[in-house]
């Protein structure tokens, strides 16, 4: 390269263009879910088109549709990791209405991506990278919860017999499961009666008794 050359840009690592195109995608895709598409009638073409790459561009980055919605997967994971932030580090001297502070984002953020999540759920039942991906998304909520309750029962805001990692498991997938049955088909007025409800439960199993 001549002296004083500009030096070329250099481009982003594969995975971490992967993850960006796979954001573009879910900014596409969720568009066409909500007028009334399935994912699995979505062609790759229209799907190329939405985000206006080329199909060899889309065959560097993902080996067919599964593989893309396990990337989307991946992303909206990211998001609903950092809407669960505010329950994982729910404070040992807070109330029953900062809990529902800390759990309403998990709502709000799934009511965001419902379609797409759904469609996500469904495919888990037959693609196994989608089902991985569905599966770690439990996982990393799970891990979360989990962590959460030990703090809690380390200073003693949480009952000392609980079994952590499966009151974590049991409560994250009542989540995953509430979310998934109940909020797509509700009105604004009954997520906010299903958001009070979930609070309640949690109070009672979690901190009930311990922070009043």
């Amino acid at each position: 390269m001549p002296a004083g050359s500009p030096r070329p840009l250099q481009q982003p690592p594969r995975a971490e263009r992967r993850t960006l195109l796979a954001r573009h995608f879910v900014e596409a895709v969720e568009p066409l879910l909500e007028a009334g598409e399935t994912y699995a009638d979505i062609s790759v073409e229209r799907l190329i088109k939405a985000v206006d790459i080329s199909r060899s561009t889309f065959y560097v980055y993902f080996d067919d549709k599964g593989d893309l919605l396990g990337a989307m997967a991946q992303d909206v994971t990211r998001d609903l990791a950092e809407a669960g932030s505010g329950w994982f580090e729910f404070p040992v001297d807070a109330t029953k209405d900062d809990l529902r502070e800390a759990i309403r984002p998990l709502f709000e953020t799934y009511r965001r991506h419902q379609l797409l999540l759904g469609a996500i759920t469904e495919a888990a039942a037959y693609d196994p990278r989608v089902r991985e991906q569905h599966l770690a998304l439990v996982g990393q909520a799970v891990d979360g919860l989990k962590a959460q309750i030990q703090l809690q029962q380390r200073a003693g805001g949480a009952p000392a017999e609980l079994d952590a990692q499966r009151t974590a498991l049991w409560l994250t997938w009542m989540h995953e499961r509430g979310l998934y049955q109940m909020v797509p088909s509700a009105s604004a007025r009954e997520v906010h009666k299903l958001l009070d409800a979930m609070v309640d439960l949690v109070w009672r199993t979690l901190y009930a008794g311990f922070h009043d």
